[in-house]
């Protein structure tokens, strides 16, 4: 082009020679000028794009795609009736949810439905309790349903509170006052102060510990019923009003629930196996964790009714007080004036076997489809579910349409992810377990990681996270890139305001994450199958506010409203619950290499060892007396360590393009949480078998590391054979030291 430009401008000669040159130059410069202005031009956004993976950018469009304004629109729809499981109310929900999740895209949704056994009152027959005269004639009877709230005096279907699954009978008898009727509080009563349960009905305070160990407590106590009621001090919250008016519970409240020993059997009647059609059931009598006495609950303007005349011991301590205008005299019965007073139980529950409804959706892996990656939450609710369950499952409902949204743009994780909608999870985490028992296989060969998700709130103030110390890294990284919702954190990360709030006992400069103890749907996944399990919510500041749980738990008063007006006007702490743990099960489906780390693991475990050695220690003497040594559990501690940072070395050498290699390391970590099951299970709970962690034999919610040990040394002193308490013990150490040892040699390079 220039040389014919020149030729057409230029006669020939040297200096049309010359100029032809000049010519070449300037072009040549002009056009590296032009290559370089190009090559910086597209190098800026190639640079950040690089800089940015597929993954980032899907987890970041995936995060925001997220809407409080959504989760609130679906917290309405799920809590406008009651659900309770087994009824055709839940089953109608089950089907709206398997319907919306189709809508949003995911590749199959079924549901999924097992036959259990459930418990209810008798419509013609109503629960309560009656003080009784002389006569035998009733002069006090409980209240038969709770006030419904403003708005709800309309609504069919409310089931008036009750002990789900309690024996029927009237027992009658002499009332005594247990505090919370946890194992050191009938230790006080018979221990020291020499009152005798046989024989009595008792009555307890919700809190502390789960209902059901308060009821076992009773039985072994030789109690012959139980009341069960929610007083001020644990169930109203300083300065703060009476629903609706505020978000403490009315006088007329009462907390539902079920009161089984479950240990983790799931259906009482299929202990083990999924309750199908075809399965062999027990006879309803003899079914797993029943109890074998009435149990009834009330509210606290009843139980002041009660407790008003209460005679005979004062109460031992002030702990044992509440905040009603009575004296909490421990009895047993009344004051002299009303001694031939009793208390009369009518308890007229039936257990029946009804069916359950799971939704279970799915989205197919493409890398590794056979590697599962599960967020599930129940939908069932004792009334209308306001908060438990209804904040959880409005929650995933949002993280199931978003991913949604994602597939339909192209989009597929690496590994398949599958959402359950559970049923049944109140009546003993039915629906999970039965599931779980079902695939159990499976789950076992492909289960990557299960997120659990109940309630999204149950306080307002900060974060709190119960998980596997595999996932300890991963919860820290994922709320350092979530904005915090707090007041006064405004461009501050989650993880920030969560730190600031709820600092770390055990490590330094970290939150506070808990141990996975029970009482949610995590149980079977975690406890059984060995499969890495977390869990997160909002929650309140514990260290402060001292009442239990949250004030209208499993009451009528647990609505829409109370969550819109009081808990969380604008949504966004659901939205950043939402974050949390859609942002766990996007990273758990979609990192190339798994995100749990090892040696979290093993500090824990190594955390753990010393804490129950500590323990131990409070009995020197029969240490030596019986030759207990914790060297071998300490040892296996230390090989454990070791092998986790060799292994986390290997991992970060990794060839990520290497797909067998990346295959083979993600494997070694996925098993690790399993090689800490025992198929033997725990002592007297075969369906716990998990060796560092168990929910506590003395209160379900809670989680109890060793517990194998703990349970062993555990009141020890007062076990009749002391050489045979302690060999137990000495058993306890020799599994534990044998189990961590066996779990480091999974760690090692294959050879």
């Amino acid at each position: 082009m220039w040389t014919s430009l020149g030729a057409a401008t230029e006669p020939a000669g040297p200096r049309a020679a010359s100029g032809r040159f000049w010519a070449i130059v300037l072009a040549a410069a002009a056009g590296l000028f032009l290559l370089g202005f190009l090559i910086g031009w597209f190098a800026k956004p190639a640079e950040k794009k690089t800089s940015v993976t597929p993954h980032e950018e899907m987890k970041a469009a995936f995060m925001a795609e997220m809407k409080a304004e959504n989760i609130k629109q679906f917290l309405y729809n799920f809590t406008q009736l009651p659900h309770l499981a087994g009824t055709k109310e839940n089953l109608h929900l089950a089907q709206q949810v398997q319907a919306e999740w189709k809508e949003f895209g995911l590749d199959s949704v079924q549901l999924v439905h097992y036959d259990v056994l459930l418990s209810y009152p008798d419509d013609t027959k109503p629960n309560y309790i009656s003080i009784t005269d002389e006569h035998g004639n009733e002069i006090f009877n409980t209240s038969l349903a709770e006030p419904p709230p403003p708005g709800y005096e309309a609504v069919q279907n409310v089931v008036p509170p009750y002990s789900a699954f309690s024996a029927q009978g009237m027992p009658e008898g002499e009332l005594v006052y247990v505090n919370y009727g946890r194992t050191e509080d009938f230790f006080k009563l018979e221990r020291e102060m020499g009152i005798n349960c046989t024989g009595k009905i008792v009555i307890a305070r919700y809190g502390k510990i789960f209902r059901g160990n308060k009821v076992k407590n009773a039985e072994l106590a030789g109690a012959k019923g139980v009341i069960l009621y929610s007083d001020p001090a644990d169930y109203c919250a300083p300065g703060v009003d009476p629903y609706p008016n505020g978000w403490n519970l009315p006088g007329g409240g009462a907390q539902r629930g079920n009161i089984l020993n479950l240990n983790g059997a799931g259906d009482p009647l299929t202990p083990g196996y999924p309750a199908k059609e075809y399965t062999y059931r027990l006879d309803k009598a003899s079914g797993v964790g029943l109890p074998k006495i009435p149990v009834h609950p009330i509210g606290y303007h009843d139980a002041e009714s009660l407790l008003r005349n209460m005679g005979g011991y004062a109460p031992p301590h002030s702990s044992w007080k509440g905040n009603l205008n009575v004296s909490y005299n421990v009895g047993p019965g009344f004051t002299t004036n009303y001694s031939t007073r009793k208390v009369k139980m009518h308890i007229h529950s039936n257990n029946e076997v009804r069916r359950i409804y799971n939704v279970i959706g799915t989205i197919r892996g493409t890398v590794e489809p056979d590697r599962y990656v599960i967020l599930g939450g129940h939908r069932d609710s004792w009334v209308f579910g306001g908060i438990d369950p209804q904040s959880g499952a409005a929650v995933v409902h949002e993280i199931v349409r978003s991913f949604g949204k994602l597939k339909s743009k192209g989009w597929r994780p690496r590994r398949t992810v599958i959402f359950a909608s559970w049923d049944a999870e109140e009546f003993g985490l039915l629906g999970s377990t039965e599931w779980a028992e079902e695939n159990a296989k499976v789950l076992q060969a492909r289960g990557v990681a299960y997120i659990n998700a109940d309630s999204s709130i149950e306080g307002n103030y900060t974060l709190r996270v119960d998980c596997t110390p595999l996932m300890y890294g991963l919860v820290y990284r994922l709320t350092k890139e979530i904005p915090s919702p707090d007041e006064g954190f405004e461009g501050k990360s989650l993880y920030e305001s969560w730190y600031k709030k709820n600092p770390s006992r055990e490590y330094k400069d970290v939150p506070r994450i808990n141990k996975l103890g029970s009482g949610n749907d995590f149980e079977v996944f975690f406890q059984r199958l060995g499969i890495a399990s977390g869990r997160a919510r909002y929650s309140k500041n514990w260290n402060v506010e001292k009442y239990s749980s949250y004030p209208v738990y499993h009451s009528v008063y647990e609505t829409y409203e109370i969550v819109e007006r009081f808990y969380d006007p604008t949504f966004k702490n659901h939205l950043t619950v939402a974050q949390v743990r859609g942002g766990l099960v996007f990273e758990l489906a979609n990192s190339i290499v798994l995100p749990f780390d090892c040696r979290d693991y093993a500090s824990a475990v190594s955390n753990y060892a010393h804490i129950i050695y500590n323990l131990s220690r409070n009995h020197e003497e029969e240490l030596t007396t019986y030759n207990v040594s914790f060297d071998a559990l300490f040892s296996a501690v230390k090989n454990f360590t070791e092998v986790a940072a060799s292994f986390h070395e290997r991992l970060q050498q990794i060839d990520i393009n290497n797909l067998l290699a990346v295959r083979s390391l993600n494997d070694q970590l996925m098993f690790l949480e399993r090689a800490f099951i025992d198929p033997l299970g725990l002592p007297g709970r075969p369906f716990y078998r998990h060796v560092i962690f168990a929910p506590s034999s003395h209160n379900k919610y809670a989680g109890e590391s060793f517990p194998g040990i703990y349970d062993a040394i555990f009141d020890i002193k007062n076990k009749a054979d002391q050489r045979e308490a302690w060999e137990e013990v000495k058993r306890q150490i020799s599994i534990a030291a044998f189990t961590v040892q066996a779990a480091a040699e999974t760690l090692k390079e294959v050879a």
